[in-house]
């Protein structure tokens, strides 16, 4: 049996089972899917199908692979059949739904592709776990990261610049690449700039970083000052740190229209 931790789920039983059970619907933006993702494939829907195991009839979308954009290389020609793993979470714990004695978070993808539109020849990007099929599934079955996570092809070339990204850790970003942090923050790099400094002041660059956590977005910009030296002594360098929302935004590198270099901190609430 699959263990529920494979299928991104939070499972709370509940002490008392007079206590009604809850769902904690979740949206996972396109950032967040790549990045919980083991692998991420670009396939072609071939027809859909359903296998019964341990009692349970279970429906999945069979896709072939036509390249891979994150994760294990595929075989050419490589068929896999995709399934909800909410069907089988809510098979496995069904005494439990029943009874009214757990709480668990269904994450759904933000912008998934109707199912209406998962027919033969439809070419989608599709987000899977990485845990082995359960017994009684076939060996290509695989598992979808979270609810409806079909997206649509014209966004394949959006996977390689998504980057995990912890909080507290270092992490360098070429233009154009976006950092993922655990919760969905995310920070993409998008410009260098600097000041004309004045005859014997500091000189200033600075990095346009833009956040965006839900529906909130905005530029930030971090700077780089470097005062001039005295007297035979290395220049003072301040790198700057900018709070946003409940993040504080630390700047730690730069190399000039190459990559910038943040550390990111989450301010308890």
């Amino acid at each position: 049996m699959m263990r529920s931790g494979g299928l991104a789920l939070l499972v709370l039983l509940l002490a008392a089972e007079s206590r009604a059970s809850s769902i904690a619907f979740q949206t996972v933006p396109f950032g967040r899917a790549v990045t919980m993702s083991t692998r991420v494939v670009k396939a072609k829907v071939t027809g859909r199908s359903e296998v019964k195991v341990d009692g349970g009839t279970f429906h999945s979308v069979d896709v072939t692979v036509e390249a891979v954009l994150k994760g294990a290389s595929a075989k050419p020609g490589e068929r896999i059949r995709v399934f909800n793993g909410m069907e089988w979470f809510q098979h496995t714990h069904a005494a439990a739904l029943k009874g009214g004695v757990v709480s668990y978070a269904d994450p759904h993808y933000a912008t998934p592709v109707p199912d209406a539109e998962l027919k033969p020849g439809a070419v989608v990007i599709v987000f899977l776990r990485g845990e082995a099929p359960p017994p009684g599934f076939p060996a290509n079955a695989a598992f979808l990261s979270c609810g409806e996570a079909w997206e649509r092809p014209a966004r394949a070339g959006d996977v390689a610049r998504m980057k995990t990204a912890a909080f507290g850790d270092p992490i360098t970003l070429k233009r154009g690449e976006v950092a993922v942090l655990p919760d969905g923050l995310e920070l993409e790099f998008k410009a260098h700039s600097h000041k004309r400094p004045v005859v014997g002041g500091p000189q200033k660059e600075m990095a346009e970083i833009e956040a965006r956590s839900g529906r909130r977005s905005e530029l930030v910009s971090l700077g780089h000052v470097v005062a001039p030296s005295k007297s035979g002594q290395k220049p003072q360098e301040t790198w700057e740190t900018r709070a946003w929302q409940q993040y504080d935004l630390i700047l730690v590198g730069m190399n000039y229209d190459a990559d910038t270099t943040l550390r990111v901190l989450r301010r308890n609430q």
